[in-house]
């Protein structure tokens, strides 16, 4: 059996590859993390996948009991979506944490210089 492929169904996955290699580029270049890497790999092949064969939310249907196509790759979507502005709080909280140490450590370090800088004065 023989499907003619639309224009979607043939720029979609290619999209989607150039975007999965772009992510695993930027994790080789330890730009991205594994993880993130991982995430955009399933986000973009999802995305393939479902240019290719819309008929796969069916089965999202069923897992969310939606009855409509359309709002049931919505509310994963919005889902998923939410999943992600969490886990980018959390890191963006780790950042700060992270940025109040090195700040921490540089200020006790200046301190310590400008004592030292203070004993040779008076010497």
């Amino acid at each position: 059996m023989i499907t003619t492929l639309t224009p979607y169904q043939i720029i979609v996955p290619l999209v989607a590859v150039v975007a999965i290699v772009y992510a695993w580029n930027l994790m080789l270049r330890q730009r991205k993390s594994i993880w993130e890497s991982c995430l955009w790999t399933i986000f973009w092949g999802l995305i393939a996948i479902i240019a290719i064969e819309p008929g796969i939310l069916t089965y999202l249907t069923a897992v969310t009991g939606i009855k409509s196509q359309v709002n049931a790759a919505l509310a994963t979507a919005i889902g998923i979506l939410f999943f992600l502005i969490f886990s980018m709080i959390i890191r963006i909280e780790e950042l700060e944490q992270r940025l109040t140490r090195v700040i921490r450590a540089l200020a006790i370090r200046n301190a310590e210089l400008g004592e030292r800088h203070e004993e040779k004065d008076r010497r």
